[in-house]
Parts: C-alpha cells; structure tokens; sequence
C-alpha cells in the first residue's frame, strides 16, 4: 500500500507535489517550532508561530520546483544516452560486420594463394598418372603426393571456416595454434609476395592460451604490413610475443618506411586509410583497437619510430589471455 502511495505522489503533477509537500512541512513545522521553544526553554511567542508558517511557505515550493526541474533534466539526460549507447552499439556491430566483409576478400585473395601450389601439384601427378607408364611403386608415390596435398587443403579451408565462425572467436586456445592458424591463412600470399615472415615467442608458446578473436588483430595488422611493403626490396615482418609477469606484449613490425607524422593521430579512427579505395576501407585498425580495449581490456598503439612500422599490443592476464601455472 505504501510502494502505491509513494509511486502515485512521484507521478503526480508538479503543482500537486509542491502542494503537498508544502502541507507536510508546514503541518509539521508549527509543532516542530513549538517543541523546539519547550526545548530550549524560550517563550512560544507569536513571531516563532508566524516564522513556523511563513519560511515552509517561502522555502518550500521553490525548493520542489527546482528539484523536480532537476529530476525532468536528469531523466532526459539518462534517456538521450540510453539512446546514444544503444546507437554507438549498432554502429559498432556493423562496424564490426563491414570488418569481417572486408576481411572475407582478403582471406578469399588468401586462399588463392594458398591453393595454387597444392592444385598445381596435383594436376601434374594426374597429368603423369594419366600420360606415362609407371611402376607400381611410382604410381603410389603419385597418389600420396595427391593424397597429402587434398589433405592440406582440407586443414586449410578448416582453418579459414573457423576464423569466421563468430562462435569460435571467444573460444581460448594454444597459442601455437593459433598461430598455426594465422600462418595457414596468411602463408600463401607471404609466400608469393616474397617476404620473410617470422614468429619469436619468449617462452613455450603451449604456456599461453589466447581467445581465437587475437587472429582477426594479427591477421589485420600483417595484411596491412604486406600493403605497405609493396615498394620494399627485402621484405621483412616480424611478430613478438613477450610473456611477462602481468601480461602478453605482442608487437608486430615491418621494415616498410613507416608512417607518416600528420596521419599517426587519425590511424585508428573508423573509415581512415591511405590505401586505395578498392583496396581499403579504414575500419581494420579501428576495429582492431576495439577488440583490444573491449574484448581483452588491452592497449595498442603504434610506436614511435622515425623508420618502420611497429605496432604494439599489451593483454592483461583474465579469462581471455591465461598464462598457465598462473593464478
């Protein structure tokens, strides 16, 4: 009864409230004056009764009224930020989504590159099968050459389906398997770009689990670093991991001429890129930076250096990044 009486009084109007409440104070202000004068041992005079009905009178209303207006203006503040965030949320979902489009091509190029060989391979040990006599045991040596390239592009494609499984992106793993992943996606154009790709862990990279989202990072940061070497000679990207007492310090760095002073601030906001229309959109740094700071609660940044390019990722040990005998 009493949670109904308190809801009815909050959502009445404000001219109702500063009434009411005007008459509570002033019902019990006579009194409370009154007893006050008793208290002190002062004379109940006729100044404190008209003081006991004039300052509720004065006090009052204008107090309500401005609490009320307080109320009005912080509802409205709470609502146009629900909406605010409930916006910044959809835009970060789609975001998202035009990342992993955008990533979709790259990894399509990937493949291309991935299976070329393999195909190749297996082509010329039918084309032998078919065309040419054999002995028996040649012909098997053909059909398990055949035999281990179908399964290589079998493990390939699994690699590539799980990297867009949205299921798998949470899931914590191995961090040689991860990067067994990444290089399986990546190998292909590595390869066929000419540059020497290398990996450096500090410590037994079975003592690292990562959740599978660090691929869609590292993916991005790599296949940015292959654009930026395409006027390179020698080609060289270089990926760290620094185990460490507190967390995982990843860097990712190239030996492209770097990036320029008057665009390192804007590198990281959404829709900025120095590629080409065709060939970028700006939203893979910029999400990048969002899996980090919200998905692993970490930082990354571009480090400073007059040549080169080297980005630098911390992950703070959580459920997400588990360094084993950790607690």
């Amino acid at each position: 009864m009493l949670k109904k009486m308190l809801s009815k009084f909050f959502t009445a109007s404000p001219l109702k409230l500063v009434i009411v409440t005007t008459s509570f104070v002033l019902a019990g202000s006579i009194p409370g004056v009154y007893l006050m004068s008793l208290l002190f041992s002062q004379e109940y005079t006729l100044f404190y009764f008209e003081v006991s009905i004039i300052l509720p009178l004065m006090l009052t209303p204008p107090i309500i009224f401005a609490f009320i207006k307080l109320t009005m203006e912080l509802e409205y503040f709470k609502k146009h930020l629900e909406e605010e965030i409930a916006k910044n949320k959809a835009q970060d979902i789609i975001l998202y989504e035009q990342a992993r489009f955008v990533l979709m091509g790259e990894m399509l190029a990937n493949i291309s590159h991935q299976w070329k060989q393999p195909l190749n391979t297996i082509s010329l040990a039918l084309f032998n099968l078919k065309n040419f006599e054999h002995s028996k045991d040649k012909e098997r040596e053909f059909l398990e050459i055949m035999d281990n390239n179908i399964t290589y592009l079998s493990s390939t494609i699994d690699d590539f389906m799980s990297f867009f499984d949205k299921r798998s992106n949470s899931e914590v793993k191995i961090l040689c398997d991860v990067m067994r992943e990444i290089n399986s996606i990546i190998e292909g154009r590595i390869k066929s770009e000419n540059i020497e790709f290398s990996v450096v862990v500090n410590s037994e990279c079975e003592d690292l689990e990562i959740a599978s989202s660090i691929s869609q990072v590292l993916i991005n940061l790599i296949n940015n670093a292959t654009y930026a070497l395409q006027e390179v000679k020698r080609k060289k990207i270089e990926l760290v991991f620094n185990i460490q007492e507190q967390g995982v310090e990843i860097l990712c760095c190239d030996n492209g001429s770097g990036v320029k002073e008057e665009i390192r601030a804007k590198i990281f906001n959404p829709y900025f890129t120095t590629k080409h229309k065709r060939q970028g959109t700006g939203i893979g740094l910029y999400m990048s930076k969002e899996i980090i700071n919200k998905f692993f609660n970490g930082e990354i940044e571009l480090l400073d250096k007059s040549q080169n390019t080297c980005f630098k990722i911390e992950i703070p040990y959580s459920e997400k990044c588990i360094l084993k005998g950790k607690k």
